[in-house]
């Protein structure tokens, strides 16, 4: 019989609470008799083993009370806990020693609810194999033996350890983003872990402390539903597998095509059963929103590059969305009300509210073989026609042979240097002397900047964004989408990213309070620089995304043509990252 059913048993004849102390904590010899009272004298074996477990100190509130004191007396001592409590030891010294503290795990469902919740954690995007739920239920079991007051104490904090464990899991990721990226800048994200434990003891299950404690966003939530969707395929066997050949039209009749509409259902994109092999006009619009979804040409034709899609595993998708709830987690709470997100891997940005997409567009990384930019800092404000300082590798490769030609030519385009925040005539230097190799080596190049304002040869635009930390990341307006998706310009910094039409997102950046009266394009008309500040605690989150939500609500999948998903699922299990 389990202890829990036994609470109340003893309620009118229970023991002393000295003598039941002596049991739990265990002489060698049986403990004090003597203090029992005559009515338990032929249940002695049964009484010990009660005693032990602390359940008969008359009620079950006596007996929670005492092992609450036996917690508390644990995390007092001066001696060094095991990790798994004692790297959280203050939080949960708290928690416990509150006036008004309770047991959390003992006697109490939410026990099981916990290793039922490790073992499904592939629910929630996370491992099972990374949670110890069998040795949690190895230690409830014995609670059922003979155990002394500190082990009993002790399995209640095994308990709360791991439990923290897992809330920061769900809430700030598994691994910190410069374990992937040593040179990036992220806001450190982490749990307050007495919030978790007073929130796990106000919600009703954990069930519903999960949905509580989660990063609160729709893009998340949009995810993780997708994601349950993904493991239900699984466990039926997984996706249809479609066999290649000539392409599938609309008005052909193909014996592949039951297998098509059978894959489009598991996909949600198609409804009802398989039914006939005729390619229908339904079939063609299931087939067009399959290549939206995986980033193909809408022809409206299974071509090979769908089937191609198609017949990727289920884990494989798996693996992208969990990777993709693993980032979100990355960023902060506080970070998330209101962000521009760029996807630097899919060339993609959204601008979010409270995770739901407003806007979205394209946003190409300068030179994305070299850009491992992933970072999250402040948007402090947005300029109008921004003054460029011009790199040194532009000023000597570029600018040098037209100094040296005719430095009133390049003064013309709208090049000046200061030096030591005084403007100095490029004339009056002498160029023709100067040679790439002198302007790298020179003692006081720091004492120089060239500037160009807005014009012709500024790359960044129309406008740029204003970052708090701009040596991490910066954005610019960039005029049309490259050929071939890829952008380049070695002048500019490797963490740079141009958006393209990116006006309309203005108007969710600047600060109502100031936005210009006339609008947009027309104060941009008037080619003056001016900056406007930024919408408070508003952040640009630079990151990879192999799938990610847009604005309708649907979701994408792209190609991970930088292999960041392969780094990071190295990194979650262990592995050397790729």
């Amino acid at each position: 019989m389990r202890a829990n059913r036994l609470v109340g048993t003893w309620v009118s004849e229970g023991c002393n609470r000295n003598a039941c102390r002596t049991f739990r904590r265990g002489t060698g010899q049986g403990g004090n008799w003597s203090q029992i009272p005559k009515t338990f004298s032929r249940s002695k074996s049964l009484l010990a083993g009660l005693c032990a477990l602390g359940f008969i100190f008359g009620s079950q509130v006596t007996w929670a009370n005492g092992m609450l004191d036996d917690v508390r007396e644990i995390l007092n001592s001066p001696d060094r806990l095991p990790l798994i409590v004692e790297k959280r030891r203050n939080a949960i010294k708290s928690f416990y020693e509150a006036d008004d503290a309770r047991l959390l795990w003992l006697n109490e469902p939410r026990s099981e609810e916990l290793t039922d919740l490790m073992k499904a954690a592939e629910k929630e995007g996370l491992r099972p194999e990374d949670y110890p739920y069998e040795v949690l239920t190895e230690a409830t079991q014995a609670l059922d033996g003979s155990l002394s007051a500190d082990e009993i104490a002790w399995t209640e904090l095994l308990y709360t350890g791991h439990f923290l464990d897992f809330a920061n899991d769900l809430r700030a990721g598994r691994v910190s983003p410069r374990v992937l990226y040593p040179d990036a800048y992220m806001p450190y994200n982490s749990i307050d872990a007495q919030d978790a434990l007073d929130r796990l003891e106000a919600s009703d299950d954990l069930t519903d402390f999960v949905l509580t404690w989660q990063p609160q966003d729709d893009t998340y939530r949009r995810l993780k539903g997708h994601l349950q969707h993904l493991h239900n395929i699984k466990a039926g066997g997984g996706f249809t597998y479609l066999e290649p050949g000539e392409d599938l039209v609309a008005g052909v009749s193909d014996p592949r095509i039951p297998a098509l509409r059978q894959r489009l259902v598991e996909d949600e994109l198609l409804a009802g059963s398989p039914d006939g092999d005729l390619f229908d006009k339904r079939l063609a619009f299931a087939v067009a929103q399959a290549q939206h979804r995986y980033g193909l040409p809408h022809s409206g034709q299974a071509d090979a590059a769908l089937i191609r899609a198609l017949n990727i595993p289920v884990e494989r998708r798996i693996e992208q969305v969990s990777n993709a709830m693993e980032r979100i987690r990355w960023i902060p709470n506080e970070y998330s009300r209101l962000q521009l997100f760029i996807n630097k891997g899919e060339n993609r940005f959204v601008f979010l509210e409270n995770g739901r997409v407003i806007r979205e567009g394209q946003a190409f990384a300068n030179c994305p073989d070299r850009n491992f930019a992933t970072t999250a800092t402040t948007i402090e404000a947005v300029t109008f026609h921004p003054t460029w300082q011009v790199s040194w590798e532009f000023f000597g490769k570029e600018l040098l042979p037209r100094l040296k030609k005719d430095p009133k030519e390049v003064e013309a385009a709208g090049y000046y240097l200061r030096r030591s925040g005084a403007e100095v005539p490029l004339d009056a230097l002498p160029w023709d002397q100067a040679s790439l190799k002198d302007l790298r080596r020179a003692p006081n190049r720091e004492e120089y900047a060239l500037f160009l304002p807005s014009s012709d040869e500024n790359p960044l635009g129309d406008y740029a964004y204003r970052l708090r930390r701009e040596e991490r990341v910066s954005l610019f307006d960039l005029e049309e989408a490259p050929e071939d998706d890829t952008y380049c310009n070695p002048y500019l910094p490797k963490t740079a990213f141009g958006i393209v039409d990116g006006m309309d997102i203005l108007e969710h950046i600047i600060e109502p309070r100031v936005f210009p009266a006339e609008g947009l394009p027309n104060r941009i008309a008037r080619r003056d620089t001016i900056t406007f500040p930024a919408r408070g605690g508003l952040m640009a989150v630079v990151s990879h995304q192999s799938v990610w939500v847009q604005r309708q609500g649907i979701i994408r999948f792209g190609n991970d043509p930088y292999l960041e998903d392969a780094r990071l699922t190295a990194a979650l299990s262990g592995r050397p990252k790729p």
